[in-house]
């Protein structure tokens, strides 16, 4: 699938975004491998800085008025689509649910709140350093799959144990696995009669379970490889076709567990397994050139395109310039414009300097300039039908002077006292270039208008790059009030581009604070329409949902080697830094929880006891009595583990069969499997149900427990009485699921029968 989609769709929670895939990869980076060059991922909600650290192209489209939740965003990735180029595509889709026209685009940009481009995105670091990888020679993880499959209406006779048995066995064959061992159940036709029919088979590459029901024409498969992976799906297709199957009546999951160290194929395995990644690595991409001679006549383009965002005709401009005494070469570009009627110089003031002033005297000094250009500005605009409608900031003004701005455009936005006398147009906008690193600080400041000062939309900053063969202008502008900024930008960018030799790039457009869609009649927190439950065509699922019939119930428990406690063990763990020791009061094996007592015997002494800070009116026993995971505690003795053995493997099955109360589990049939690898395979079938552990040759073992009866209490019997035959084993993953046909995603409890959802 690596490179194949056109788009992926990922509606995921932040616990699983958070998961690696491998060394090298987190779920964000491997859903990124999918794509085709050009094509889309797509998530909701807001993760667009981590969307656009992924890939070189990200755009946050959002949504307002959504049914029952207000405003909703997603956020669009490629590597091959640029948003601000490319043209849009009308598709003839129906509308199902929504008929309001405020999910109309108006145009391209309409729902774009945001915009990057990242020339070093995470994607183009999958890459191979030339050389190629390291060899492996050590086998560091063996990691398995489990499919689990139900196979419905399937013509084969299920009630002949020998021709299931056959047809499967000739199955995983023709796939090319090396059968070992296969057990059945019953043995043989003449055995016994009972509907129950189940075969096991042990392979050099996995094992398979299959169990069938004949009475419903149903079978199910549990493919367990931890080998030959590249062969899962072609295993799935031949036993589906062994029992006379349809592909239209199937379905399948995959369950990531354990696997089995020590295969003699694990490099041929660990080489094929998960994403490839084969681009070459390139250089990282940067934005530094040559600065010692900046291209003024780039400076000026850079700056004249940019006062070319004014949308009103004789507009009045504000320069910031440096001192009196040096030149401002922006008030002639800005002057120079058509829509430009009045340019208004702003000095820097003879008090300020740019760099080392106390903080003291530099914030009055500020203040004091602030004050000054403040008088400028007011009696500039004594005529009251003018506005202000841009303020641009001059390559020669220093930082200091950025402060100012700061404060008088504080002033004015927020209304504050001392505010000049003046009146901002509905459009306005901030211009400043970036040409050296010193320079940051024109970045900060436009920054800091948007989110700080004007905060909420419609604003938008921007920062674009006009480049020659060897010099870069970062230019920066924050635009207010403009509800076209995406457009106008880009049309502004192509007609440079059209009209110099110069390549323009739009970095990034970053949108402010959102504000609700005003919609008459409403408050801002109302939407339009309200969907109810009979707004939505609910028959498949209603469908779906009284076709479900659980047949049984299945649990994989994945556990691992590690300390285990019992009650009157002296126990330590670490919170916040510090070390706590106490004694283990009682213990639930099924679910590794201890109740561990962190006081001390002296009740007088409260220097003995160390607890965290507790309610005072919580009862003092509570407060010393913590319930811990096995894996937050450690044994104050430091006792090394004994290892796992094959015959700890399978005397805690063995004792677990004999302890539990299940169906004719007495009669169980047990066998194993040694020498696959370095782990080993013993699996138990009985009327009632089957087992299969699984030991990898280290510390992990997996138990795929089936019973026809439904009962968690019965399952957590089983495991419970096997961690305490071995007294070394904690549960660290559970997966639990219903067998059966229907497309079955419930358990027998949650259906009741002849009654229907409440959501139908």
């Amino acid at each position: 699938y690596f490179g194949s989609f056109d788009m992926v769709l990922v509606d995921l929670s932040d616990t699983v975004l958070a998961f690696s895939v491998s060394q090298h990869l987190d779920i964000f980076s491997a859903l990124s491998l999918l794509l085709k060059p050009e094509g889309l991922y797509v998530m909701n909600e807001l993760f667009f800085q981590k969307v656009s650290n992924v890939f070189e192209y990200a755009i946050n489209y959002f949504f307002t008025d959504v049914p029952e939740i207000g405003d909703q965003s997603y956020m669009i990735g490629s590597n091959g689509v640029d948003f601000l180029n490319q043209a849009l595509t009308e598709h003839d889709l129906e509308d199902l649910y929504v008929e309001s026209s405020t999910y109309k685009a108006k145009h391209q940009f309409d729902m774009v709140h945001d915009y990057r481009r990242n020339h070093n995105n995470a994607f183009k670091k999958l890459c191979k350093e030339d050389g190629g990888e390291d060899e492996l020679n050590e086998q560091e993880a063996s990691p398995g799959i489990l499919m689990i499959i139900e196979a419905e209406n399937v013509s084969a006779d299920l009630a002949s144990i020998g021709n299931v048995k056959t047809a499967v066995t000739s199955a995983v064959e023709s796939v090319g696995f090396e059968l070992l061992r296969t057990s059945a159940l019953p043995p043989s036709e003449e055995a016994y009669d009972t509907n129950v029919k189940n075969v096991v088979l042990i392979m050099k590459e996995g094992y398979v379970v299959v169990r069938t029901w004949p009475e419903h024409n149903h079978c199910s498969f549990d493919i367990h490889l931890w080998s030959s992976f590249n062969q899962h799906e072609a295993a799935k297709k031949a036993l589906i076709a062994s029992v006379g199957g349809n592909v239209g009546d199937v379905t399948s999951y995959r369950i990531v567990a354990g696997g089995m160290f020590g295969v003699s194929t694990w490099k041929e395995d660990a080489e094929s397994r998960g994403p490839k990644v084969t681009q070459k690595c390139e250089a990282s991409f940067t934005d530094e050139k040559d600065m010692s001679e900046m291209d003024e006549q780039t400076v000026a383009v850079a700056m004249e395109a940019g006062i070319g965002l004014v949308q009103d005709e004789n507009a009045i401009v504000a320069v910031v310039c440096g001192y009196y005494t040096e030149p401002c070469d922006s008030i002639d570009i800005v002057h120079k414009h058509d829509n430009v009627k009045e340019v208004i110089p702003l000095y820097t003031c003879p008090g300020i300097k740019s760099t080392g002033e106390l903080l003291e005297s530099k914030k009055d000094s500020i203040t004091a300039c602030t004050n000054e250009n403040i008088k400028i500005l007011n009696h500039s605009f004594q005529e009251n039908d003018k506005r202000l409608h841009a303020v641009v900031i001059d390559r020669n003004a220093p930082k200091n002077m950025g402060s100012v701005v700061s404060q008088i455009l504080t002033r004015i936005f927020k209304e504050q006292s001392g505010a000049p006398k003046l009146e901002v147009a509905p459009q306005f906008l901030i211009l400043a270039t970036v040409e050296q690193k010193s320079e940051a600080w024109r970045r900060s400041l436009l920054d800091t208008v948007r989110k700080q000062i004007i905060v909420a939309d419609p604003v938008s900053g921007a920062r674009v790059f006009f480049n020659t063969s060897d010099t870069s202008v970062e230019f920066h502008v924050t635009s207010s009030g403009d509800e076209l900024f995406f457009e106008h930008l880009t049309n502004l960018m192509k007609k440079v581009e059209s009209e110099t030799d110069l390549v323009v790039e739009v970095r990034n457009i970053l949108g402010g604070l959102w504000k609700p869609e005003f919609i008459p009649n409403l408050e801002p927190w109302e939407v339009s329409k309200y969907m109810s439950p009979g707004d939505f065509d609910r028959n498949s699922s209603l469908l779906q949902w009284r076709s479900q019939q659980p047949l049984g119930y299945q649990t994989v428990f994945q556990l691992e080697h590690g300390q285990r406690f019992k009650v009157g063990d002296k126990v330590s763990n670490v919170q916040n830094g510090i070390l706590f020791e106490g004694i283990v009061e009682a213990v639930d094996f099924a679910n590794d929880i201890y109740h561990v007592w962190y006081g001390d015997d002296d009740d007088d002494d409260d220097d003995d006891c160390a607890v965290d800070d507790v309610d005072e009116d919580e009862d003092e026993d509570d407060d010393l009595l913590k319930i811990m995971k096995s894996f937050e505690l450690k044994s104050i003795d430091d006792a090394v583990l004994p290892s796992i053995t094959v015959d700890q493997i399978e005397d805690s099955l063995k004792n677990t069969l004999d302890q539990m109360k299940l169906d004719n589990v007495n009669g169980a049939d047990v066998f194993s499997v040694q020498n696959i690898g370095d782990g080993h395979v013993i699996a138990a079938l009985w009327s009632g149900g089957t087992a299969v552990v699984l030991w990898d040759g280290r510390t992990h073992v997996d138990v795929n427990l089936f019973t026809y009866n439904e009962s968690k209490e019965a399952a957590d019997e089983f495991v419970s009485h096997f961690k305490q035959s071995h007294g070394y084993l904690n549960t660290a993953l559970r997966d639990e699921q219903p067998r059966g046909k229907g497309g079955v995603v419930n358990f027998l409890y949650d259906i009741d029968p002849g009654a229907d959802p409440r959501w139908a």
